[in-house]
């Protein structure tokens, strides 16, 4: 605040200055009452009333500052780049953001969302076009295309797996050939070489089913009626085992060869007291029909 407002009319130097200072403040008919020259203290008001004034112009310019800054944080001012210089509005005010009539939502009842609030304004919504045909048979004939691609890498895929599970069943039979080929070959020979004199027409015609060529052809032909006949005129009877079994070879899964040590315990009606005989054989053992058979046997 300036000193005038607070210095009392009769402290001003004016007021102090004794009378021979001048000649015309001598004069009786041009002062004042209290002493003072009427045109000095109008002067002196008429400063006064302008240093208010120039106050109350810069109190009202620092107000108007303070609410256009507080318009700019609240985000009032956004969007009056696009507004027609004939909606300005008078300095001092607010300005009122103005949009496209045809670009606005329908009004809703409620506040409308202040820029900077969070809230989105509602869109109008968009309607989807009809595919263009062309487009659409392209599409039809890019997934028909994939479709067939699918297809055959799967066709190839079931293919593959087939066959590294035949080539694992392959695999299996192989390891398995062994251990199933002499297990047969003990049950063939022990039936084989295993009858009575009373029964070895049908203990021997059995046999025939566990043999295939070439040893069922030379069984049948000469081995059949050569011991049948003997049995008979001896009234032998004839038990077999088997001491050991190996695999001697395995050519492959249909095909093993086994090394048998046979054992017979013979009694005849000339020696009814059985006596005992041991034998090697070499078996070769086939597989047919999943069936091991025996398909040629050699006295060792």
């Amino acid at each position: 605040m300036s000193t005038d407002d607070t210095t009392p009319d009769d402290a001003t130097p004016d007021d102090t200055t004794p009378d021979d200072t001048t000649p015309d403040d001598t004069t009786p008919d041009s002062l004042t009452p209290d002493g003072s020259r009427p045109d000095v203290r109008a002067a002196r008001r008429a400063q006064r009333e302008a240093e208010r004034a120039a106050r109350a112009q810069r109190k009202a310019d620092a107000a108007r500052e303070r609410a256009m800054e507080a318009a700019r944080a609240g985000g009032l001012f956004e969007g009056m780049e696009a507004m027609p210089r004939g909606e300005a509005t008078a300095p001092g005010t607010a300005p009122t953001p103005s949009r496209d009539a045809d670009s606005m939502p329908p009004s809703r009842s409620g506040p409308t969302p202040r820029a900077g609030s969070g809230q989105s304004t509602p869109r109008r919504a968009t309607t989807t076009e009809p595919m263009d045909p062309v487009r659409r048979r392209r599409l039809m004939a890019a997934l028909a295309v994939a479709s067939v691609i699918l297809l055959v890498f799967s066709g190839i895929a079931v293919w593959r797996y087939l066959e590294a599970r035949d080539a694992t069943a392959v695999e299996q039979q192989v390891a398995s050939a062994p251990t199933q080929a002499t297990d047969a070959a003990r049950e063939i020979v022990t039936q084989m070489f295993t009858y009575d004199h009373r029964t070895v027409d049908s203990e021997l015609a059995a046999v025939r089913e566990r043999l295939t060529e070439p040893a069922l052809t030379e069984f049948v032909d000469q081995s059949m009626p050569t011991v049948a006949s003997a049995a008979k005129q001896q009234e032998a009877s004839v038990y077999a085992t088997v001491a050991a079994a190996a695999p001697q070879e395995v050519v492959d899964a249909d095909n093993v060869t086994v090394l048998v040590m046979l054992n017979r315990m013979v009694s005849t009606k000339e020696a009814p007291e059985a006596a005992s005989s041991a034998s090697r054989l070499s078996i070769q053992m086939v597989r047919v029909d999943g069936v091991w058979k025996l398909g040629e046997l050699n006295a060792m």
